[in-house]
């Protein structure tokens, strides 16, 4: 019985290396082996035709135990060859980079993770249908963004980030002060958790909209209070981990970027501002989960601006107030913006209020020449989603929201709806009128929108809009924009890739 065994332990192994593969550098030892065990069935083949004839012995049976014992060497060690083949094949693919797409893009890895490169983005498709007669602006669609972004991290203490943006009329937009093709261009240190260091062009730390990823927002455009903070300007900061601690700062210097625009250059004076944050999240790390995302604080800036004045806009993108020709800035500029946000479960409301006053040189005859304009906005916008998704401020492309049941047209999930609605007011200064402004400037602009955002996956999502805005104040022509009431819908396909 036991040459029966060995004999078919010794068809079973042949036929076990001659099926699986196995790593070419072993490929001859491998051929050996079985000639072996090949001549080794012959001779056990032998020994049963003896005891088939009834020859026996001892001499036989001793025989038979030594191969046996050969046999089980031999499987044991073909075993450990193939271990060590898999950890080598192991190793050798532990030195090799990686490259991944998905929901976030393109990602692309080194073996050691020093160097790591996400290529991504979002394109922006946007309409506006103004419903009332004598409008002063066109009905259109637009490409309001196409931003490609590359962003990773070196050696594990640095980030850095990219974002251009070929939306419809950036190229024409840029000047020497700015380039308005390219929006972030940094590099992040990050030493300790709690104190990092970021220099190049980025959004300048004042508003708390401001901060939020345009692909991001709740409305298709930004309200008034954002109209009077600065937008991506170039200089260096301190600060911590934005939105994730209790406490998060941030303070830096910067060329100084007029209200709503950006900078990348100072090409009009040398001054410069110093900007800050303080922004408290008092709940977040304990267990009062009603209060967990609530957030207050205040951001701030102050400087020494000169040259063209900010113009200002309504929803729908038409402009109802400018200074007049020979007033420009002209010395202090400072900003001062409490904000704050709360969310619980699929409910959230953010808010700020803002001033913003800048003293201005003028030419304009028998009128001072050097006065100070104290201009303030307001808003509050609330969201809720009705597939009870869960609610968050999100700040970049890293929070962006997933909802829980994308969508796949066979009733399994049909996406996320959320209900979205803002009021805000723009008041520019009393003081500026009539002297100091253009004639069909209005004094003030209330606005109010509702809005519904539907997120079918995380990488598609639909936006419709509505937003009325009053004014007080400005040119009753005919086809001018304070004359009447806007009355503007919006809507947008945004795609991220």
């Amino acid at each position: 019985m036991k040459l029966f065994r060995a004999l078919i332990m010794e068809a079973v192994l042949i036929a076990t290396l001659q099926a699986a593969p196995t790593v070419q550098a072993e490929d001859t030892d491998t051929a050996e082996i079985i000639k072996q065990l090949q001549k080794r069935i012959e001779d056990l083949e032998q020994k049963v035709h003896i005891l088939e004839s009834g020859k026996s012995g001892n001499e036989v049976t001793n025989q038979s135990q030594r191969t046996l014992e050969e046999l089980d060497q031999k499987i044991r060690a073909v075993d450990r060859n193939r271990e060590l083949d898999r950890e080598a094949e192991a190793e050798r693919l532990k030195g090799q980079p990686t490259v991944s797409l998905g929901l976030n893009g393109l990602v692309v890895r080194s073996s050691d993770s020093n160097f790591v490169m996400n290529l991504h983005g979002y394109v922006q498709a946007d309409a506006r249908f103004y419903t009332q007669e004598h409008n002063s602006a066109n009905d259109t669609f637009l490409l309001r963004r196409v931003r490609p972004i590359i962003e990773g991290s070196l050696y594990e203490r640095f980030d850095y980030r990219l974002m251009a943006d070929f939306g419809s009329g950036g190229v024409a937009s840029s000047t020497a002060g700015n380039n308005a093709i390219l929006d972030d261009a940094y590099l992040n240190a990050r030493p300790w958790r709690n104190f990092q260091v970021q220099v190049g062009k980025f959004k300048s730390p004042v508003g708390l909209e401001r901060l939020q990823s345009t692909a991001e927002l709740l409305f298709i455009e930004t309200g008034f209070a954002t109209q009077l903070t600065p937008n991506y300007d170039l200089g260096a900061e301190v600060h911590n981990t934005l939105f994730n601690t209790p406490i998060n700062y941030a303070i830096g210097i910067f060329n100084g970027a007029a209200d709503s625009a950006s900078d990348d250059a100072d090409t009009t004076d040398e001054g410069k501002d110093v900007v800050g944050r303080l922004f408290f999240q008092p709940f977040l790390r304990t267990g009062t989960e009603p209060l967990r995302k609530l957030g207050f604080g205040a951001g701030g800036s102050i400087g020494h601006h000169e040259g063209t004045l900010p113009t200002y806009k309504t929803p729908g993108q038409q402009t109802f107030f400018s200074y007049a020709t020979g007033v420009t800035a002209k010395g202090e500029q400072y900003r001062i913006d409490p904000q704050f946000f709360y969310y619980w479960g699929p409910f959230g409301v953010i808010g700020e209020y803002i001033l913003s006053s800048q003293k201005t040189q003028s030419t304009i005859p028998k009128a001072p020449a050097s006065p100070r304009f104290n201009n303030t906005a307001w808003q509050i916008e609330g969201s809720y989603f009705l597939t009870g998704d869960e609610n968050s401020f999100r700040a970049s492309s890293r929070d962006a929201f997933r909802p829980a049941h994308p969508i796949d047209f066979g009733g399994g999930g049909w996406g996320a709806f959320e209900l979205v609605a803002r009021v805000g007011q723009l008041s520019l200064d009393r003081d500026a009128f009539p002297t100091y402004v253009s004639k069909s400037s209005a004094r003030e602009a209330t606005s109010w929108g509702v809005g519904l955002n539907w997120y079918l996956n995380s990488n598609v999502r639909l936006y419709l809009d509505y937003e009325q805005t009053r004014f007080d104040g400005g040119s009753q022509t005919a086809g001018s924009v304070t004359a009447h009431d806007e009355h503007v819908v919006l809507g947008r396909v945004q795609f991220s890739f």
